[in-house]
């Protein structure tokens, strides 16, 4: 089912697969295609169906960064110092220069559900800053990761900063925004961007498979979960205990909390309902 020509969305033992569909421009990230992912997260974030999302890209490659046209100050769409200095500015955009391209890696963070991103071929630029969003990459040999702003000239955007030294170092993720090396799968995988390296062509049903396995867990605690590791991010010992102690009183009052304590005690599998 598409949800715009150009994302694909499908929900599938409910995991949603999110596709980017511009595979004739390597699904290159546009405002239209950066303001309908947003869109379709913040739905997505109140389905009771969909417990857990999958990343993907159509045809050659997950995403090559920001359009080229647009970047270049050739579209539609006003871009503050490159476009025509006399066009109008909507006041959004004019307080969010980066707006929907960088508001989305918010997006997947608040969406408080696992994000499982499916990679291959080119994964760069805002590609891969959404890419490092994600909880876990699942990527095949034609992965190539890199932080594309440098090559036409453009400071980091839409997240990266804060991603890279976390998930890799501060020595890789200087290396990667100052150069804009791309960087191959093995080595990506080696620096710790990737998580799991498949075989060529699957990367979706790993992550899929993966997917599935956490939907049929208490999403409820999950997401809880997952929303503290963020936290905790930012946070003191003290106020993750704290927040920790009122995430175990939420969950407790689920039936999957009483599913799982009662499972345990009779030495059975667990029935999680998700709620």
């Amino acid at each position: 089912m598409a949800s715009e020509d150009h994302i694909l969305f499908e929900l599938d033992d409910n995991v949603g697969i999110v596709t980017l569909n511009r595979p004739e421009r390597l699904n290159a990230v546009s405002w239209e295609l950066a303001s309908d992912l947003v869109t379709l997260f913040r739905d997505l974030r109140h389905r009771d169906d969909v417990k857990v999302i999958v990343m993907t890209g159509a045809g050659r490659g997950f995403c090559s960064g920001g359009d080229a046209e647009w970047l270049s100050g050739g579209g539609d769409r006003v871009l503050p110092g490159l476009s025509d200095p006399d066009a109008i500015m909507p006041r959004y955009q004019r307080k969010t220069p980066a707006g929907p391209c960088a508001e989305f890696t918010r997006t997947i963070i608040e969406l408080e559900k696992p994000v499982i991103a499916a990679l291959h071929g080119p994964v760069m630029g805002a590609g891969l800053a959404y890419a490092l969003a994600c909880d876990r990459r699942f990527a095949d040999p034609t992965t190539r990761m890199c932080a594309a702003m440098v090559r036409l000239g453009f400071a980091p955007d839409c997240g990266i900063t804060y991603f890279l030294p976390r998930i890799t170092s501060v020595s890789n993720a200087l290396m990667m925004v100052t150069t804009g090396r791309i960087v191959e799968s093995q080595e990506s995988f080696d620096i710790g961007l990737l998580d799991e390296l498949v075989e060529e062509g699957q990367a979706l049903p790993a992550a899929l498979a993966y997917a599935k396995t956490l939907a049929g867990g208490p999403s409820v605690a999950i997401d809880l979960a997952r929303r503290f590791i963020h936290k905790a991010l930012t946070s003191t010992l003290d106020e993750m205990l704290d927040y920790e102690a009122v995430a175990a009183t939420l969950s407790s009052n689920t039936h999957d909390a009483r599913e799982g304590t009662q499972a345990f005690v009779g030495k059975r599998k667990p029935v999680f309902k998700g709620h």
